[in-house]
């Protein structure tokens, strides 16, 4: 079996793409997501990307699964769906964020994936949907300078639980759906084993770091400069689905990870443990 896999160069692509390679899965990438992503034996470039349609179904010819991970146009999407249903291939689609996929989602992003999702439906090819909560990884991308400099976790979901799922578990998930039977037309939610608010995880870091951390609920101008300095160019998107987190809707917990994957999915504070250095005060700060 091959997979091609699209948005390679992704964090959680390059995941999948390293989690297939492990199992010994050929994997083709188009040569858009060369760039970050794993290469080496077992990884095969296809020239072209999600804009060029003819270059994604030559990318899928031959190969029995899509992974597609993309932020791009509704176009795209169905341009992936439509090459893995002309190749006969199963597609497993990325749709984060799993209360904010819906028809009225304040989220342009997540609105754009619920119409996505529709249309590989209606293709009638057999398709999964992977839809992590918010991702462990987000602590480190544009948490951890505040708690760094500042001593401060940014709580943008206003006290609220937020369901947090390790990337490496959802990639694993998308390996063993990329290339196991009996998933077809399912849709997982992946999130950690709890929903810690931002509160908790900064009582978290206090204690493993040794340091004064504290959650800080930013409000009207504060929200809109720290949604710019840390999301840009996604700042109306994350910023609706913050909206959403606030009003309780990332707090749910699942155990999609242990049903697909056989173990308990990563707790954030293994995940906080593993990755402390990000966060520790800066000398002399």
């Amino acid at each position: 079996m091959s997979v091609l896999v699209i948005g390679a160069a992704d964090g959680l692509g390059h995941l999948v793409v390293r989690a297939l390679r492990e199992r010994d899965v050929p994997v083709a990438v188009l040569a858009g997501d060369l760039a970050g992503s794993p290469a080496g034996p077992g990884v095969r470039v296809v020239p072209g990307d999600l804009a060029d349609p003819d270059s994604v179904r030559a990318g899928a010819r031959g190969c029995e699964s899509v992974f597609l991970a993309s932020a791009c146009r509704i176009e795209c999407h169905n341009t992936a769906a439509d090459a893995a249903a002309d190749a006969g291939a199963r597609l497993v689609k990325l749709s984060p964020w799993p209360a904010a996929v819906r028809e009225d989602s304040p989220a342009p992003g997540a609105r754009h994936h619920w119409i996505s999702d529709r249309h590989l439906a209606r293709r009638g090819l057999p398709y999964t949907i992977l839809s992590p909560n918010y991702p462990m990884q987000e602590l480190v991308r544009h948490y951890a300078p505040d708690v760094r400099r500042r001593g401060v976790l940014v709580d943008p979901a206003g006290g609220r639980g937020v369901g947090l799922v390790d990337e490496s578990d959802v990639a694993e998930m998308a390996a063993r759906v990329l290339t196991e039977p009996g998933h077809e037309g399912r849709t997982y939610a992946p999130t950690g084993p709890a929903a810690p608010s931002f509160g908790e995880l900064a009582a978290l870091l206090a204690e493993l770091t040794g340091a004064p951390v504290a959650a800080e609920e930013p409000t009207g101008p504060e929200l809109a400069r720290w949604l710019a300095r840390e999301h840009r160019p996604w700042e109306a998107e994350l910023g609706a689905l913050f909206g959403q987190f606030r009003a309780g809707a990332g707090q749910s917990v699942t155990d999609d990870v242990r049903r697909v994957t056989g173990h308990e999915p990563r707790p954030v504070a293994d995940f906080l443990k593993a990755n402390l250095h990000h966060f520790l005060p800066d000398s002399g700060g």
